[in-house]
């Protein structure tokens, strides 16, 4: 009765975006820990036979020109570790780029994974965590063969968020309800954070320990967004006619992110944090008019907010340019990247690390109102890695999905001269 792995895949197809894949689930939160989930068309193409030809450039250097510029690209690639999943979900990231939490399997169904009233309990839900760096050199990272951390308990799912104490995650009861808890990145038993009677999902933990999520009761469709700051909670009741979805916070810490859905109109909003929590976003702008619930997932569950601890902006999907974005709700306009790029990591105030079905380059960051048909760019491999976070210093950390497997590894943009 409940759709595979594979099934949801074959689900995800019908959620395209013009010229390419619909959306890598983005790790985007520069800086950020982060987790995410990704589609089928780029599941296809990563099993299209190219993962051995790109482990072979481990611990090879490269230096490339940028283009039309003076200025060059110089990188090491290496492979870290191969680790079995789920087929569906991206790691979450621990900030300092040396653990990585997986969904090692899954049987969720959309419902399951939407949270919504005729949801069930997933079949099996097992999650583990995979030591990416070497105890010798922790910042280089280099490849380990540690084995995975074991996770207590068989029906979790991986959450959307983590710090650098551990990483949420969401379990679906018996009885309807679900509950948020967190895992420390040594592994062992969930610490329940949020374990009522109600329905509790989509959480995100805040740059200062904040933690946002939707709420509502097992008989009710609509979310209400619930914001925990130190011991008290804030409440900000559904809109009229809709729900809220995919609560987050800005990197700097002054804007609570959430999508709104009513009528089939999805609206990201952002809402001013001081003492307290306004209920009326400030600012809010519309993505698409023609949503639902599961498009909203797609465009912005998987991916986190965020950039360096100055960065108020929102990143997401946009379901409509079929690229990401970045919103900015100080003047409210919005920077797209280029043509395809769907998942990005910023690594300057003025390059990015971008990810396209076909390639991962280095480009020139988006320009809030300006064109990025033609930019500055470097392609640095020609097949599917995914940036799921950063490491210390200039590193990145990449995955490629294959058959049931995920190779992760290491890009470091400014390597030691040897």
């Amino acid at each position: 009765m409940r759709s595979q792995p594979h099934e949801l895949r074959q689900v995800w197809r019908s959620f395209r975006v013009p010229s390419v894949v619909a959306l890598i689930g983005l790790s985007i939160a520069v800086g950020c820990s982060s987790g995410s989930r990704f589609t089928q068309s780029q599941l296809a193409n990563s099993n299209s036979g190219k993962t051995e030809g790109d482990l072979s450039l481990a611990e090879q250097s490269s230096t490339k020109p940028f283009q039309t510029s003076d200025t060059v690209v110089r990188f090491q690639f290496a492979h870290l570790k191969t680790v079995e999943y789920d087929g569906f979900a991206l790691p979450i990231l621990s900030p300092d780029g040396c653990s990585a939490a997986i969904q090692i399997s899954s049987s969720a169904d959309w419902p399951t994974l939407l949270a919504s009233v005729d949801s069930g309990v997933p079949d099996a839900g097992r999650i583990a965590i995979a030591p990416l760096c070497a105890k010798t050199d922790a910042i280089a990272g280099e490849e380990t063969n540690a084995p995975l951390l074991d996770v207590v308990g068989n029906d979790l799912l991986l959450g959307r968020s983590a710090d650098s104490e551990g990483f949420l995650v969401e379990s679906p009861r018996v009885d309807g309800a679900r509950w948020i808890g967190k895992v420390a990145w040594q592994g062992g038993e969930p610490t329940w954070l949020v374990s009522d009677e109600h329905v509790n999902a989509f959480a995100s933990l805040g740059p200062t320990g904040e933690l946002a999520w939707c709420h509502r009761r097992r008989e009710v469709e609509k979310f209400s967004l619930l914001v925990k700051r130190g011991e008290a909670i804030h409440e900000i009741p559904p809109p009229q006619d809709g729900l809220w979805l995919a609560p987050s916070f800005s990197a700097d810490g002054k804007f609570l992110y959430a999508l709104r859905l009513r009528d089939g109109v999805l609206s990201a909003c952002a809402f001013p944090i001081s003492g307290t929590i306004s209920t009326t976003p400030i600012i809010s702008i519309d993505l698409s008019w023609r949503a639902d619930v599961r498009m909203a997932y797609q465009t912005v569950i998987p991916l986190r907010t965020g950039g360096e601890s100055y960065d108020p902006r929102f990143y997401f999907f946009h379901p409509r340019f079929g690229r990401i974005a970045i919103w900015n709700p100080s003047n409210n306009r919005i920077a797209l990247t280029s043509p395809n790029c769907s998942a990005a990591i910023a690594i300057s105030q003025t390059k990015i690390v971008a990810s396209s079905a076909t390639q991962i380059a280095v480009e020139s960051a988006p320009v809030e109102g300006g064109s990025k048909d033609h930019q500055q760019s470097t392609k640095m491999m020609e097949s599917l890695w995914i940036p799921i976070g950063r490491g210390e210093g200039s590193v990145i950390i990449v995955a490629q999905p294959g058959r049931g497997t995920l190779n992760i590894a290491r890009i470091d943009l400014a390597p030691t001269e040897k």
